[in-house]
Parts: C-alpha cells; sequence; structure tokens
C-alpha cells in the first residue's frame, strides 16, 4: 500500500517509500570480491519483493485467504501502526490464493465516490486496476485465473499464484463513512477457499537463509517471465540454488553476506540520487509497473511496497529546506496555486502533514482542529478575488479569516506529502509541476 509505508531513514526512506526516486540498474557490487556475491546480489534484488510480499501476506492475511478484511475507520493522530497513513481513503484487502483454481470478485457500485481494486502480483506489480477509469462506477463481476490457465474473453490471468488485492474507498469525513462502508461491503470474493501459505522467513534472518527463501518462493509462487531469463542466468550460473544455500559452506555464507550488503548499498545510493523540481520529488512513470527495472523495484519494496502506477495515483513529498526532505516547525509557510492551478486530477488531492519521528517515522500531527490534510474537498476554503488559493502551514492559528486554509504543524521537524488521485496526463508527464512551498 503505498500510503502506508515508509519506516527506517527519515527523508530518504520516505521518498522512496513514496515512489518518488529514480532508479536504474546501477553497476557491481562495491565489493568485487567475488562472481558468487555479485550473483547472491542479483538473486536478491531480483527476489526482494517477491520475499516482501509474501511477509506481508504474513502479516496481514487474517483468519483466511480468500476474503477482505476491512479498515472501517480514517486514520488519525492516534494511528501509529504504520507510518503515512491516508485520511482519504478507506482500505480493504485480500490475499487471493489460485493454486485451487480460478475466483471471482465481486466489485461493488461506488457511484460518483472514488474506488479503486488494485490486483498485485508477487513481484509488487500492479497487473489490473479497477476504477472509475474503466467501470465508470458501476457494479461488475471480476474473473481471475491462475497463471497456468488461459482466460476466456473479460477474464484475467494473474502472473502468480498468489495476488494481493487493495481496494481503496473515498471518505469525505465522518458522516460518510456509512456510505463508503456501504461500498467495502460490497467486494466479494467466491471460489475455492485457499489454504495457508508457508511463512516466509524474517529480515534478520543470515543472507544465505533469505536467498534460500528467495528461491523457493520463485519456484512455488512466481516463476520468472521470459523477459527475465538474461537476468536469471546471472545466478543460476554462478549455481545457486536451494540445496546450495540450504548448507552452504564458508565461502558461499561469506558470499551470500557480501551480495546482501552490496545490494543493500545500491539500494541507498538511489535513494540518495533523490532530485527535486521546484522543491517536490516525483515518482518515476514505472512506479506500480516495474517491468525488468529490478534495483528499483526492490527500492520500493523496501520502502514502499504496494504502490498503485502513476495513471491511478501519484505522490509527491516536497524536498524541505532542511536538505533532508523536512521542515523546522517554528517557521511558517505558504504553498500559492494560481488560478486554476490546483493538481489537475479527474478524481481528488490532498495535501497531508506529517510529525517527523525520530525514528524517521511519519505521523499525523495530534492539533485541537485535528485536521492533518487539506484538499479540494477541504469545506470552506478560501480564495483570493482572481480564483488563487494559498494554504498556510504554521504553528499557530492564524485566526478566523484564512483558519480554513490552514494546516497546522508542529514546532519540531515535519514533512508534507501531496496525493493526487486519477491525476490527468500533464500531471503524469510532467507538464503540470506544483509551486514550491515558500516561507510565509
Amino acid at each position: 500500500m503505498s500510503e502506508l509505508l515508509i519506516g527506517r531513514r527519515s527523508l530518504l526512506a520516505a521518498a522512496l517509500g513514496l515512489g518518488l526516486l529514480p532508479g536504474c540498474l546501477s553497476g557491481p557490487p562495491r565489493s568485487r570480491s567475488s562472481h558468487t556475491a555479485m550473483a547472491c546480489r542479483n538473486l536478491f534484488l531480483y527476489g526482494l519483493p517477491v520475499l516482501e510480499m509474501a511477509r506481508a501476506r504474513d502479516r496481514t492475511l487474517g483468519p483466511r485467504p480468500n476474503s477482505f478484511r476491512h479498515v472501517r475507520r480514517l486514520a488519525s493522530a492516534a494511528s501509529r501502526h504504520v507510518t503515512t497513513p491516508n485520511a482519504d481513503t478507506l482500505y480493504s484487502s485480500a490475499w487471493i490464493d489460485l493454486r485451487e483454481g480460478s475466483v471471482e470478485i465481486d466489485v461493488p457500485t461506488a457511484g460518483g465516490r472514488y474506488f479503486s481494486l488494485a490486483l498485485l502480483d508477487m513481484f509488487s506489480n500492479n497487473f489490473h486496476v479497477v476504477g472509475a477509469r474503466t467501470t465508470l462506477g458501476n457494479a461488475h463481476k471480476l474473473v481471475l485465473v491462475p497463471p497456468n490457465a488461459t482466460p476466456r474473453e473479460g477474464e484475467v490471468r494473474a502472473p502468480t499464484w498468489w495476488v494481493w488485492a487493495q481496494a481503496r474507498t473515498l471518505v469525505l469525513d465522518e458522516q460518510d463513512l456509512p456510505g463508503a462502508h456501504a461500498v467495502q461491503d460490497g467486494l466479494k470474493i467466491t471460489g475455492p477457499a485457499g489454504r495457508a501459505a508457508d511463512p516466509a522467513t524474517g529480515r534478520e534472518s543470515p543472507a544465505h537463509v533469505q536467498l534460500a527463501d528467495i528461491l523457493r518462493l520463485l519456484e512455488t509462487e512466481a516463476p520468472p517471465t521470459q523477459a527475465d531469463d538474461s537476468f536469471v542466468a546471472t545466478w543460476t550460473s554462478a549455481g545457486l540454488s536451494r540445496l546450495a544455500l540450504a548448507a552452504p559452506d564458508s565461502a558461499l555464507t561469506h558470499a551470500a553476506e557480501e551480495g546482501l550488503l552490496a545490494a543493500r548499498a545500491d539500494i541507498d545510493r538511489i535513494i540518495e540520487s533523490a532530485q527535486s523540481e521546484d522543491g517536490w520529488i516525483y515518482p518515476r512513470p514505472t512506479i506500480g509497473n516495474f517491468g525488468t527495472d529490478y534495483l528499483y523495484r526492490a527500492s520500493i519494496a523496501t520502502w514502499g511496497l504496494g504502490a498503485l502506477p502513476s495513471t491511478e495515483a501519484m505522490y509527491m513529498r516536497a524536498s524541505g529546506m532542511q536538505g533532508n526532505a523536512t521542515f523546522d516547525g517554528r517557521s511558517a509557510y505558504r504553498i500559492s496555486f494560481p488560478a486554476g492551478g490546483t493538481p489537475p486530477v479527474e478524481a481528488f488531492w490532498s495535501l497531508s502533514l506529517y510529525e517527523v519521528l525520530p525514528s524517521g517515522e511519519l505521523f499525523f500531527f495530534d492539533n485541537p482542529f485535528q485536521r492533518f490534510m487539506i484538499g479540494d474537498r477541504t469545506s470552506g476554503l478560501r480564495y483570493s478575488s482572481d480564483g488563487a488559493l494559498d494554504i498556510l502551514i504554521a504553528p499557530d492559528d492564524p485566526g478566523e479569516m484564512i483558519r480554513a486554509n490552514w494546516l497546522p504543524c508542529p514546532r519540531g521537524p515535519f514533512a508534507l506529502i501531496l496525493r493526487a488521485y486519477r491525476p490527468a496526463r500533464r500531471l503524469v508527464d510532467g507538464d503540470y509541476r506544483l509551486p514550491p512551498v515558500e516561507r510565509a
């Protein structure tokens, strides 16, 4: 879930967690000590998304597969389970097991309400997204068939044996929750009940154990595609196998450790290459459907698993004024949208503010107004006589005249993230850019 997901290092982790950073497969690891270490690096970069998806499944599957679980409340300052929470939509999630055959998904009527259902394969690619762009808000049934099936007309073939289904339902305010719940309740999965999956190895497991588990998942759940053949050969030709990694000698143990360190270093270098335009960091166009950009895919899996493709949503983080994508809350700031210059979207946009914890995690700031974001649905926004919109970010209440345009901030470090759902083509293509955040 692209909005949910940032962890360890404040700016850099957060930027990549939202899919905001460029990336391509970089060169060899820092240590070129062995061909085997390079093979281990490549295997880890290629399979990390599959491993992270399996770990997410272990945490979020619930009592059984092939059944939706729903989040029923909007996030608040008390929501501290997952960083960068979203105050716009409710989530519904299901892990779909196709090993026993096809399933049918009931997609509910959403009317004019924003709703999307994203289907992710185990490589974290969004291979099918249902929403107003495709259904015009109407109810319909979707038949999802396993990877070894030939889909009939109207059916969708999954690239992997497990699929993560993520639905997002727009909520206007607390009074709108019953309507959003009704949409969520219309999500249904019928077909085989599915069965439990073997648990994935943890992040703190030895390197060779993680690599062996990646190979298990590739063999049993997520077969590589033909486009991946040349990259897969970089570790198969080096003799990496589940058998070898199950009882490695000291040389292979060392190569596995070296390979994972090199892969992590490459991910860090991608993070550190973040570039901003007019004070904002933008996602790559390929976010959510990565193709053969294995390093970028691994980076997003590390910091922002489940990102939507840019045709459905874009997430931009302000690059800040302190060199780390954060702002100092002892000052006041302003974003000025000229007349007709708010983010061009077909659904909605919102600007969210998060306090930055010492750990680098981002959470909503607890303020007396319980206002965590401002967007095109915010009640009472004041526009100037020529139609311009100013948003004030400040720690102190500016008074009744401009309070509707005020986003409260803490007196410590904070971060700003703008979400644009169903962005217009000119935002996706880069013809539109957000105005900078300036000191007020």
